[in-house]
C-alpha cells in the first residue's frame, strides 16, 4: 500500500463519526418501523394467471416462495440489454 493509499488522521476521524451517524440513523429508522409498520414495503409482486392465489383465496402470498422485486428487475433488464443486442 503506497502512502498516497492511507488516510489521514483527520480522514479518519472523518470516516469513524460518519459510519457512526450512517448506523445511529439506520437505528432510528428500524426502531420507527418497529412503531410504525408501514403497509406497503414497495416491493413489486408478479402472480402469473394459473397461480393457486387466484384460486384460494384463503392462501396467503407469504406462503408462496417468492423472488425479491430487485431480482425481477435486474432479470426483465437482462432480457431487455439481450434483446437490443447489448452484451452485458
Amino acid at each position: 500500500m503506497s502512502k498516497e493509499d492511507k488516510l489521514t488522521p483527520e480522514q479518519k476521524k472523518e470516516l469513524i463519526m460518519l459510519s457512526a451517524e450512517i448506523e445511529a440513523e439506520a437505528i432510528k429508522m428500524r426502531m420507527d418501523y418497529e412503531e410504525h409498520p408501514s403497509e406497503e414495503s414497495g416491493s413489486v409482486v408478479f402472480v402469473n394467471e394459473h397461480s393457486t392465489l387466484l384460486e384460494d383465496e384463503d392462501e396467503r402470498l407469504g406462503d408462496k416462495a417468492l423472488v425479491s422485486s430487485s431480482q425481477i428487475l435486474a432479470k426483465e433488464l437482462k432480457k431487455q440489454k439481450k434483446k437490443n443486442g447489448d452484451k452485458k
